[in-house]
């Protein structure tokens, strides 16, 4: 368990009667599974508590354990040991001259132990969810983010030009994962991609062949695969690779824990027409979303663009899964790669300049597999930057 400790003002400051901020707010974050916030504030994923102060430098307190890392990592001034957890109070005591009036907790994330941990460290608090602020701060993404983000894309990039060949050599599709997989790796693909939401473990993503693309699953996505089991209901069949049939390529590409998530279909010899068409819908509905993805635009105006494209080809029935389609046709990415905002049913996000989100418009067709595309975007002023640059057809192996 990786925690951090935060320490800032309440956003928005409450105030007092005559106006005045009056208490200190201090936030409880995850940073395992998937849970990065620390790292964007820090720069280490260490065990530690981390003091976010009002004015002035973040204040890590990790465990002699990990000490030697933090310091080695975090470009931070302060940084002192923690003997244990329930030292936590003294520490803010000496430097504050008093215990916290409220503790924000992300509690979308935080393990119930670990919240009455806190319940028992300070009885007087009160307790309240900063969840939807932490999730709001990442949405839009610093230059310096941007430029890691460009650099995972050109990653993605990198590993869909190789697949034609090592399609090639494959006779199953556990033996395209290897091979794309030990691509990754060597180029620093750390073998995780990180997921917010509860029990969703991903690695790279999904490569799935065939009709096993179509089978439905309990992840939060359009799609899954077979997967080994039903201890992991999602991924390769250990198959064999069929001529004719799509072969789904969904690899999220990792650089500096900064994830890019992109979809090509490909093949061995050619898909039928009905699938060729219901690809190229998708790539224009993708289109139609990325021209008119600007900031101001509401993420649920441009899933109502991608549905009326979808409708008028008559192609609603797998539209983003079958028998139960998922609400949403993109999301945010970031360190986490189910971030906001969400281009739903239902989302009322209002698109901003810097927000990177993918656009992932799929048909499934049962019994036969998936074709459609997934790209990573920037929302700018023009509309949204396709930060992917392989070609967006289905590839003839």
């Amino acid at each position: 368990m990786r925690s951090f400790f935060w320490h800032t003002e309440h956003y928005p400051p409450r105030k007092s009667a005559e106006g005045s901020a009056t208490f200190k707010i201090y936030l409880k974050t995850k940073v395992s599974k998937g849970h990065s916030s620390s790292k964007r504030l820090t720069f280490t994923i260490s065990r530690a508590q981390t003091r976010m102060p009002t004015s002035g430098s973040l204040d890590p307190v990790p465990p002699s354990k990990s000490m030697e890392r933090a310091l080695e990592d975090a470009p931070l001034e302060h940084i002192v040991p923690l003997s244990g957890f329930s030292q936590i109070p003294r520490l803010i005591e000496e430097h504050d001259g008093g215990k916290p009036d409220t503790i924000g907790l992300e509690m979308d994330v935080l393990p119930v132990n670990m919240f009455r941990g806190y319940q028992r460290l300070f009885p007087d608090a009160d307790m309240i969810d900063v969840s939807p602020l932490i999730r709001q701060l990442r949405v839009r993404k610093s230059p310096y983010e941007l430029d890691i983000l460009r650099r995972a894309a050109d990653l993605a990039d990198q590993l869909l030009q190789r697949i034609p060949g090592f399609i090639r050599e494959s006779e199953t599709d556990t033996d395209l994962v290897l091979r794309a997989e030990a691509f990754y790796r060597s180029q620093g693909h750390p073998g995780l991609s990180r997921m917010r939401s509860f029990n969703m473990e991903t690695l790279y993503g999904h490569l799935i062949a065939g009709p096993s693309g179509a089978r439905p699953s309990a992840t939060p996505g359009p799609t899954a695969g077979t997967g080994p089991g039903p201890f992991l209901s999602q991924g390769t069949a250990m198959k064999r690779l069929i001529p004719h049939t799509p072969i789904l390529v969904d690899y999220t590409a990792n650089v500096e824990g900064y994830l890019s998530d992109q979809t090509r279909i490909f093949s061995i010899d050619t898909l039928s027409e009905k699938l060729h068409r219901a690809h190229g819908v998708m790539i224009e509905a993708q289109e139609a979303m990325a021209r008119e993805g600007k900031p101001g635009v509401v993420a649920k105006d441009l899933y109502a663009i991608a549905l009326g494209i979808i409708e008028r080809a008559g192609l609603m029935e797998g539209f983003m899964g079958h028998p139960q389609p998922v609400p949403f046709v993109g999301h945010g990415v970031g360190l986490e790669l189910d971030e906001w905002p969400v281009i739903g049913r239902d989302s009322e996000y209002i698109l901003e300049q810097g927000m990177v989100i993918a656009l992932e418009p799929k048909m499934v067709f049962p019994g036969e597999g998936v074709v459609g595309i997934e790209n990573t975007f920037v929302v700018s002023e023009k509309g949204m930057e396709k930060l992917n640059q392989f070609p967006d057809d289905i590839v003839t192996v």
